[in-house]
């Protein structure tokens, strides 16, 4: 005997139900929305197109914007800037092989995507412990002083021990 299967929620998606918005049609609707939706479509395309060139290290944390065939990368700090200025010309010659035109790659680092560790208050207040005078404890002296007396003449360590109970004593 075969048992029926239940049908899925999603199968008549394509119509909303009375008084429901679909966000797509509310895109639609707005000519602001409307006009930026292309763009939106097209960043998403070219941020999927950059992360097929990237190395798994890279994939994450920029974001992408093309305009008028300048490619600008924003990315969080100076680290990721330099890993990725280092692949421009792979990245440049990847996108143009797949059909994108890009005649210029800009890397920016923007502040207002930095994670959060990044902006926390301990890092934009960094204080700096002073510091603290080495010592030399008496007992340390002395097993350096057994030590010295153990190596040979010509030793190069032998001067360098040397020295440093010079300079603490």
């Amino acid at each position: 005997m075969a048992t029926k299967l239940r049908s899925s929620p999603y199968k008549n998606a394509s119509l909303p139900l009375k008084g429901q918005w679909r966000v797509h049609d509310a895109w639609h609707s707005t000519p602001h929305l409307a006009h930026a939706l292309p763009r939106l479509e097209q960043n998403a395309r070219l941020t999927h197109a950059l992360m097929q060139l990237m190395p798994d290290t890279l994939k994450t944390g920029w974001k992408a914007y093309l305009s008028e065939e300048i490619l600008t990368l924003k990315v969080p700090h100076n680290a990721l800037a330099t890993r990725i200025k280092q692949m421009l010309p792979l990245l440049q010659d990847g996108l143009r092989m797949t059909g994108w035109c890009v005649n210029h790659i800009v890397v920016k680092v923007s502040h207002f995507n930095q994670p959060v560790w990044l902006r926390s208050e301990k890092n934009a207040e960094k204080t700096t412990k002073p510091i603290q005078p080495r010592i030399l404890t008496p007992l340390s002296a002395s097993c350096i002083s057994d030590t010295i007396g153990h190596l040979p003449e010509d030793s190069p360590l032998r001067d360098a021990l040397l020295r440093l109970l010079k300079t603490h004593r």
